[in-house]
């Protein structure tokens, strides 16, 4: 042999759940069933057309009773991130709607109270009462602090940085550009907010394309206290309409920045979201629940979505290239 390689296509069959959150759709994997070094390619095949589909994938191992582990991986950044909100709503769903406990063996008691989710992140418990799920932020909290959470101003804008997330209050972004229409992104909106992501990422990340935006505005046009949408990235047509971690951003921009009550120690939001993808907004809610100390840091945030559902469950067909040595 001449220690050359060439490959051949194998199929794989792989069990998947997918689920929504307010239009974040997340396509759940038995990581056991894909080898370690094409976790990646296989993730993001599922997530792409013709496939599933959908914005994050999880591998998910099963790590104890009541613990499961997840290596996530993101559309967007075509990577794996550290924490998805939406995840621990579908996963919490599956929980209770699909037989996802027998196969990684929870030995989970009825009703379900809870499980704990490994992430790169840190531990998140998920709790479940009833149809609603309940995912505690902390570790997603302590990740943001580690990384910074600080004002800043790009492309004219005040902004927030909150770890790896562009935060962006809809007044503020009025200020600089009055002329941007978040109730439906025209051509020139996006042309803005594509700025301001772009001058982020070279001030904060320099060289690197990383990070999520969240953009948030205190005119409800519903029964919520302000609308939110995720832009994560317009150039590549991805806009979320809802976003877990992204609104926990938003909720430790608010604290930090002192609204809208400086003295309030336990702050209660209710975010309208899952729209189309075309607007800030939408008809359900992102209900988040802030704790922070006497100096306006968040130690504590959990969240609820309105709209949670478990869309297909089945097993998806991928190829991977399987390396063999060739002969002289």
């Amino acid at each position: 042999m001449d220690g050359s390689y060439t490959g051949r296509m194998m199929n794989r069959k792989i069990p998947f759940i997918k689920g929504q959150m307010g239009g974040n759709e997340i396509v759940l994997l038995d990581g056991k069933s894909i080898p370690t070094k094409d976790r990646l390619e296989i993730g993001l095949t599922v997530l792409d057309p013709p496939s599933i589909r959908g914005h994050q994938a999880a591998l998910l191992y099963g790590d104890g009773v009541n613990r499961l582990r997840a290596e996530i991986i993101s559309v967007s950044g075509r990577g794996f991130i550290s924490s998805c909100g939406g995840l621990t709503q579908v996963l919490g769903k599956a929980l209770v709607d699909t037989d996802i406990s027998n196969r990684f063996k929870l030995g989970l008691d009825e009703p379900i109270t809870a499980v704990e989710l490994e992430t790169e992140a840190g531990l998140v418990p998920i709790i479940s009462e009833g149809q609603r799920i309940i995912s505690v932020m902390t570790a997603f909290v302590e990740e943001c602090y580690g990384l910074g959470v600080v004002p800043m101003q790009v492309a004219g804008v005040n902004v927030w940085r909150v770890g790896k997330v562009l935060v962006v209050d809809g007044a503020e972004l009025r200020e600089a550009y009055p002329e941007v229409t978040l109730d439906r992104f025209d051509d020139r909106t996006k042309t803005v907010l594509s700025r301001l992501q772009d001058d982020f990422h070279a001030a904060a990340f320099p060289g690197r394309d990383v990070g999520d935006f969240a953009v948030y505005d205190f005119r409800p046009a519903h029964s919520g206290d302000g609308r939110v949408i995720f832009p994560h990235k317009i150039s590549a047509g991805h806009i979320e309409p809802s976003c877990g971690t992204g609104t926990v951003a938003v909720g430790i921009a608010i604290a930090e920045g002192g609204t809208p009550n400086p003295d309030q120690r336990e702050l209660r939001l209710r975010f309208e979201s899952g729209g189309d993808g075309s607007g800030i907004g939408g008809p359900d809610i992102t209900e988040i629940w802030l704790t922070t100390d006497d100096n306006k840091r968040v130690m504590q945030v959990r969240f609820t979505h309105s709209d949670v559902d478990i869309i297909a469950t089945g097993h998806a067909w991928t190829q991977t290239r399987k390396q063999s040595a060739k002969e002289d």
